[in-house]
């Protein structure tokens, strides 16, 4: 059994592969610890002994979650400035270019669109990095949390999340407090259309502890992303409405071990997901705070039995699906196919 906080050494086929990842957060502010620790030669909060205590003291599921957001080690004060904001954003696309990836989306939350400057800085985040890894590309996608805004703060978010497709923003991440028992959808059904419209890409947290909400968001118009599902398995029903939707399932394995979604690595659907049929992609979540990074999760995978070929059918299928202009895409498809047969099955 995989320790999830164990250190894995990358084998070194599964280092060499390209990789994607889609469901990345951008921890703020430990992100910026790290930045800053380094700045100032001190140590960074250690999220290791974090997690360790996580896992002894506190239930699995919500509870877990929960406390994700109840640590800052660096103040928002330090993350309002333009360079500190450039520099975490640097170090979490310097951490995934170093493990191989070509693509990641970067998700912001609260009311990060709304900063007149956020494409403009992201873009120099990864600029930056592409001076050390050229193959890199990076994208922006924006987490609306519907049972946190309304009326004309809501508007205001939907329009701006709109007007900024302009200045390269991918997507929008749609997630319902509360979050492991049915919500209603309808909002978020009236605002996926707007926002597909105008060309962004869709996604959905749902179904992580519980197989509550999977169904309500398989009708989100455009969406073509889900982020967990782990539960849809527990639910035949649910599991046949995913499996028929052709929808992408967005599998972060250490953060769903660790917050207890599944009890270990081997429990986790993934390979149960691929063999009916439902396209996987592997992502990192809160890789600062999980202790993660997205080349310990294809490493975590092909101890679970994906082969170095299903491992560059995930990358393949995640640049397929990624919120992404077609230029970039076709410019990351064809890095890849240096890597196999580009008629290779697609998972």
């Amino acid at each position: 059994m995989i320790d999830p906080l164990a250190e894995i050494k990358l084998d070194p086929r599964i280092a060499a592969l390209p990789k994607v990842d889609l469901h990345v957060h951008q921890e703020w502010s430990p992100r910026l610890d790290r930045v800053l620790a380094r700045h100032e030669g001190r140590s960074p909060y250690n999220w290791h002994d974090w997690a360790e205590q996580l896992i002894t003291e506190i239930p699995p599921g919500m509870a877990r979650l929960q406390k994700l957001a109840q640590v800052f080690p660096a103040t928002q004060e330090a993350n309002a400035k333009p360079e500190n904001f450039i520099a975490r954003i640097e170090d979490l696309l310097e951490e995934a270019a170093a493990d191989g990836a070509i693509l990641v989306e970067v998700r912001f939350g609260n009311e990060d669109v709304l900063k007149a400057d956020l494409m403009a800085l992201f873009r120099e985040a990864e600029r930056r990095v592409q001076v050390r890894y050229p193959r890199l590309r990076a994208e922006a996608v924006f987490i609306l949390i519907l049972s946190r805004f309304e009326g004309d703060r809501l508007n205001h978010l939907v329009k701006a999340c709109i007007q900024a497709v302009d200045e390269g923003l991918g997507g929008i991440d749609f997630l319902y407090k509360p979050y492991d028992t049915e919500a209603d959808w309808t909002t978020a059904y009236q605002i996926a259309e707007q926002a597909a419209s105008a060309g962004l890409g869709i996604t959905a947290h749902a179904g992580e502890f519980s197989s509550a909400n999977i169904a309500a968001v398989l009708r989100v118009p455009g969406l073509t992303r889900i982020g967990h599902a782990t539960h849809a398995i527990s639910d035949p029903h649910v599991f046949d409405l995913l499996a028929k939707s052709s929808v992408t399932v967005e599998c972060s394995l250490s953060c769903n071990v660790l917050l207890g979604a599944v009890p270990s690595y081997t429990k986790h659907p993934i390979r149960q997901f691929v063999e009916s049929g439902i396209p996987v992609v592997l992502c990192t979540d809160n890789p600062v705070q999980v202790c993660t990074t997205i080349g310990r999760e294809y490493t975590i995978a092909h101890a679970l039995g994906f082969s170095t070929n299903e491992l560059l059918d995930v990358t393949r299928h995640a640049i397929q699906v990624a919120f992404t202009s077609p230029q970039r895409r076709n410019e990351l498809l064809n890095e890849l196919n240096k890597w196999g047969d580009p008629e290779s099955r697609v998972l």
